[in-house]
């Protein structure tokens, strides 16, 4: 299935829209995705791991591994989040466990592997039968919000061929809020260091307005969210 995803809402912040989307998509969806409240989590190139208060927040008693090239210097902060937080610093493509995890997850880390076929094919290794992988990685309109950033943007195509199981593909974002990215956060951030704009009191109120409208104009989505689980 691949379709264009709305929140019903979004709550009032200072971040991108793609990561207010992303986040909100989480809130809304993951009780459904996994309904067991007790997990055994994966999170691919973790950073630090902030993913730990939304599973919390929504209730999960997590036992949590983060694996990066690097520990976050924040990554101590979220472990209050999880009943177990380890950090493995490793490349994905070298980790190996004999763990199975209920959910392997990666928040814009793919296009930061080199061998992000490989990473693919290990999420459904390292998932027990009844798991899932949520991966959240940037579609090819990005691009233009954050230049020069990992190896790679992706397409539909591409992620059907890196995930043959059963695949849900959703659609982050639209024009409205590609634009609000583009000339609140990429050009005054980017080009003339200042985050001034973002920061303004204005901010969040045009983050809600652009998501809204995003639902009449959905093209140019700036993230997909890809969703497999085992065959």
């Amino acid at each position: 299935m691949i379709k264009n995803w709305h929140p019903r809402e979004i709550e009032e912040a200072h971040d991108s829209p793609g990561r207010a989307l992303a986040n909100r998509f989480l809130h809304e969806n993951l009780s459904a995705l996994l309904p067991k409240k007790e997990i055994l989590m994966l999170d691919i190139g973790c950073g630090s791991g902030y993913v730990r208060k939304i599973f919390h927040d929504l209730g999960y008693k997590l036992s949590y591994a983060g694996v990066d090239i690097k520990k976050h210097k924040n990554f101590r902060q979220f472990n209050q989040y999880a009943s177990v937080s380890d950090f493995v610093k490793i490349k994905i493509e070298d980790f190996n466990t004999g763990n199975k995890y209920d959910i392997v997850f990666s928040n814009c880390a793919l296009e930061h592997i080199e061998d992000d076929g490989l990473a693919a094919v290990k999420s459904s290794e390292f998932l027990k039968a009844d798991g899932i992988t949520i991966h959240i990685v940037p579609a090819f309109w990005s691009l233009f919000l954050y230049l020069r950033h990992g190896y790679r943007r992706y397409t539909i195509r591409r992620l059907k061929k890196m995930f043959p199981e059963r695949l849900d593909i959703y659609k982050l974002g639209g024009l409205f809020s590609f634009f609000l990215h583009l000339f609140f956060i990429t050009i005054p951030e980017v080009f003339l260091r200042t985050a001034k704009l973002r920061q303004s009191n204005i901010y969040p109120a045009l983050l809600r307005i652009a998501v809204r409208l995003d639902q009449v104009v959905s093209i140019c989505p700036s993230f997909y969210i890809v969703i497999s689980k085992k065959i």
